[in-house]
Order: structure tokens, then sequence, then C-alpha cells
């Protein structure tokens, strides 16, 4: 037996008209709810985003220069990258040729060693007149280093003893290596070229 039965027809009128109010009631709840949530999903992205473009912004302005990201490090150049002494003559002794070395890069170029392919051919840096110890192919001194910074060139000087090897006689190559913070090249290696006569 329907509960509705025993009431008034105005009383059914008034209880279907509170279920239809009720009923709408919850269908404005519901679409309020959605609404909230979408916002509050709209929002998280929102704040995501702009922690994210901060952490950036933070990171690309207060990082140390990194060794791997190339355009925030030295980079070495040396010109000539290669050099031929021509005829070095035994009786005359050492010679020696200076190249430059410059720091393209925006960081702080370092070098740390040098090491020659032969203990006839030595290498030294000099910087601002001033010139380092030498470099050889055993020799060398331990924590030295030479700072040179961007855009600034300091010269390497090479010395070749054709003494060191009195019988030899004709074309020689020998290389120098020079050791580096340059993320591309930390290991420079210059040539030279020499036609050993008497």
């Amino acid at each position: 037996m329907d509960e509705t039965e025993h009431l008034t027809k105005h009383q059914r009128i008034l209880l279907r008209r509170e279920g239809k109010e009720q009923e709408k009631e919850e269908e404005t709840l519901k679409r309020q709810r959605k609404k909230r949530n979408r916002m509050i999903i709209q929002i998280s992205i929102i704040v995501i985003v702009l922690v994210g473009i901060g952490y950036f912004f933070i990171q690309g302005n207060s990082a140390p220069i990194s060794t791997s990201d190339p355009r925030g490090s030295p980079l070495m150049k040396i010109i000539p990258a290669s050099y031929n002494f021509g005829a070095v003559s035994v009786a005359k002794g050492v010679v020696s040729a200076v190249l430059d070395i410059t720091n393209e890069g925006k960081g702080n170029l370092v070098i740390r060693n040098m090491k020659s392919s032969c203990m006839c051919t030595t290498a030294t840096i000099i910087k601002d007149g001033v010139e380092s110890p030498v470099f050889g192919m055993h020799s060398g001194p331990a924590n030295w280093q030479q700072i040179i910074g961007p855009d600034e060139t300091a010269q390497l000087k090479i010395y070749y003893d054709p003494t060191a090897h009195r019988e030899l006689r004709g074309p020689v190559t020998r290389i120098i290596t020079i050791y580096s913070n340059d993320p591309i090249n930390s290991q420079n290696k210059v040539r030279i070229d020499v036609n050993q006569v008497a």
C-alpha cells in the first residue's frame, strides 16, 4: 500500500513539490561540486606550472657554470693548431716557437698539465709576461694550473732540442697535449714538424 494514499490531495501536491525541490537542490549541489573540483584541478595545474617556471628560472640564473654545458664553459683555441719548424740543425741547438692560446668560451679556462710525446720537446705557458714551469714527456710540477679568462689570450711556447737525438736526420713529428677543463676538448693536441739536419 502506498504511504501517500492516506494523505489529502493538497498534502500529496506539497510532498511532490518538496521532492522536486530536493532533487533540484541535489542537482545544484552536484553542479557546484563539479565546478569546485574543476577549479581545484585548474589551480593545481597553474601552481605546478608556476613552480616549474620558477625553478628553471632560479636554476638558470644562480647555477654555477657547468663544464658539461658548452655554452657557459671555456673553449680553448690554439693558433696555429700546428707548427712547422722547417730545417733544424743539431749544431745550432734548441729552437722555439710561440703559439696563441685563446679562451673563446664564457667560463674560465683552467690548464692543469701538459705533456710532450718525446723528451726532445718541452713546453711552457706565458701569461701576462710570466712563464710557467717547463713541461716535458715525464716532467711537470704537481698541483700547477694556469687560468685564462673569457676572451683572454696566453702563449704556448714550444721548445725542440735536436741534441736529444743527435744521430736523427730527416722529418720528425712531435705532439704536445694540453690538459684543461674545456668540456669539448679536454686534451687539446698541438703538432710540431721538424726536418732535422746536421
